[in-house]
């Protein structure tokens, strides 16, 4: 189920940066070994609830971590970083009203408001999303035998039983 959340922000991401790197593997993020410019994208589930018989409500976290490029003076020096520029993220968050459709997987996040914390060579943007799972109803018992559907509901009017 995580990797719906995943997935959903990867798209949104590449409509977004259509030319940013994006990966969520925790060995490559910790050894540091990707391209810049690029983002990390990490998601964890909060909770996980039954919002109708026929779907759950999942609250998750995301983290998004935006790796800025260096200046390049020489092979053997990074430089300084290049910010990068993420306001065209945040207002394609306001103009959607945190409410972020994936068009690929069909699916739609309910968003808060972020957290952001900057460091030197990297932006982290935190916040905590929600969507509705769809879960199959049942038609066959754990015997195997098929649960009949009731088609026909009737209701007692005057005394009589009428077919409703």
């Amino acid at each position: 189920m995580m990797n719906i959340g995943k997935n959903v922000w990867g798209e949104t991401i590449q409509r977004i940066y259509p030319d940013l790197f994006i990966f969520d593997d925790q060995a490559t993020w910790n050894s540091g070994q990707f391209v810049r410019p690029s983002v990390f994208v990490e998601t964890d589930l909060v909770s996980e609830k039954t919002h109708t018989p026929q779907s759950i409500r999942i609250i998750e976290d995301v983290g998004l971590v935006f790796h800025y490029d260096f200046e390049r003076i020489s092979q053997e020096d990074k430089g300084e970083p290049i910010p990068f520029d993420l306001s065209p993220f945040f207002l394609y968050l306001r103009q959607n009203r945190y409410c972020i459709a994936s068009q690929r997987f069909k699916m739609m996040l309910v968003v808060e408001p972020p957290r952001t914390r900057e460091k030197n060579d990297q932006m982290e943007i935190t916040f905590r999303y929600s969507y509705l799972l769809h879960v199959p109803k049942r038609t066959v018992t754990d015997d195997g035998r098929e649960i009949m559907k009731i088609n026909d509901f009737y209701v007692e009017a005057n005394g009589q039983e009428v077919k409703a």
